[in-house]
C-alpha cells in the first residue's frame, strides 16, 4: 500500500472518530471503535510490509572479479573486469561492471573498446576481442577474449580499456595488469594452413558439460592485414570420442555459422570421463585437418 493510501485511510478512520462516533450510544460506540482499531491496524501492517522500493540486484553475483582500474578522464569512471573463473589460454567471456567513482552508480551508455597485449623478451602482440556496440545489460558490458597464450616466464599481458561516456561525453582508459593461466587440457589450437593462413580456435560449452546433449560453440579467428577477423567459411565435421574407451557417440550436431566467428553445434556425452573433441576442418576449398581438444565431463 501506497503512503497517499494509507494517509486517505487514517483521515477516513479520524472523520468517523469525530463525527459518527459521539452521535451513537455506547454499544455502537464500542463496536466502531474496535473497527476503526482493527483497521488501523491492518492498515500499519500492509504498510510497514510494502515498500515502493525494488529489491537491490548485485550483478556481479557468481562471477569472479579479475581486476579493476579507474579512466580518470571518462567522468572519473571505475572499471572492474569480471568473469565466470580466472581468465585462461582460450576463450573468455568477460563483464565490464561501469561506476561513476564519486557518486557510485552505474555507468551503462558508454562506447568500450579493449586492447590486450601481450609483452615479450623481443616483441609483443595482441589478440582477438569481441566488443558489444550495444549499452550495457543489467549494469554490465559483455565483452570476451580469446587468449593465445598463457601468462609465464615467456611474456606477460596488459589490457587497455578504453572508456567512452556517452552520458557526460567524456573519455578515459583504464589500465589492467592480468594474469592468464594455463589450462591442461588446452582450450586454445593456433595452426597454420597449408596456404600459411594463422588460424586461432577455441571453444566453450555456453550451459556447462554434463552426461547427455550440451550446445557446444566453437570459436575461430584469423589474421588479415595485420588484424584479428572472424572466420565465417569454416565448415566442421564434429566427432566426440572417448580414447580410453574406445567409442563415440550418437546424435551430435556439427557446428554451423552463427555470426562472427562463432558456430553453434551439440555434443552428446553418454558418460562421464575424458573426452575428445575432434574437429576436421575445411575453410571455403582449403582442408585444415582435424584439431582436437581434450575435456573432462563430470
Amino acid at each position: 500500500m501506497k503512503i497517499v493510501e494509507c494517509t486517505a485511510l487514517l483521515c477516513l478512520l479520524r472523520y468517523a472518530m469525530q463525527h459518527a462516533v459521539p452521535k451513537m450510544n455506547n454499544k455502537m460506540k464500542a463496536s466502531i471503535i474496535k473497527t476503526i482499531f482493527f483497521g488501523g491496524f491492518i492498515a500499519t501492517l500492509l504498510f510497514s510490509c510494502s515498500s515502493d522500493d525494488e529489491p537491490s540486484i548485485n550483478p556481479t553475483e557468481g562471477l569472479t572479479k579479475i581486476s579493476e582500474a579507474y579512466a580518470i578522464g571518462a567522468a572519473a569512471a571505475k572499471v572492474e573486469i569480471w568473469a565466470a573463473e580466472e581468465l585462461f589460454a582460450g576463450y573468455n567471456p568477460i563483464y565490464l561492471f561501469i561506476t561513476d567513482s564519486l557518486t557510485g552508480e552505474a555507468i551503462t551508455d558508454a562506447h568500450i573498446t579493449l586492447s590486450p597485449l601481450m609483452t615479450m623478451a623481443t616483441m609483443s602482440h595482441s589478440c582477438p576481442v569481441e566488443v558489444t556496440d550495444e549499452g550495457a545489460v543489467n549494469d554490465l558490458f559483455p565483452a570476451a577474449i580469446l587468449f593465445s597464450m598463457a601468462s609465464g616466464e615467456m611474456g606477460s599481458w596488459s589490457l587497455e580499456a578504453h572508456i567512452h561516456n556517452h552520458l557526460k561525453n567524456l573519455s578515459g582508459s583504464a589500465a589492467f595488469d592480468i594474469e592468464v593461466k594455463a589450462t591442461t587440457p588446452s582450450r586454445v589450437s593456433i595452426f597454420q594452413s597449408e596456404a600459411g593462413q594463422k588460424y586461432y580456435l577455441s571453444y566453450m560449452f555456453p550451459k556447462g558439460m554434463k552426461v547427455g546433449v550440451n550446445d557446444f560453440e566453437v570459436v575461430a579467428y584469423t589474421m588479415k592485414n595485420g588484424e584479428f577477423v572472424p572466420v565465417e567459411t569454416l565448415s566442421i565435421e564434429f566427432t566426440p570420442e572417448m580414447p580410453a574407451m574406445d567409442h563415440g557417440s550418437p546424435n551430435n550436431v556439427n557446428p554451423a555459422y552463427v555470426a562472427s566467428g562463432h558456430y553453434m553445434g551439440k555434443a552428446n556425452f553418454t558418460m562421464t570421463g575424458e573426452w575428445r573433441l575432434n574437429l576436421a576442418l575445411t575453410d571455403g576449398e582449403a582442408s585444415l585437418g582435424t584439431r582436437s581438444f581434450d575435456i573432462v565431463v563430470e
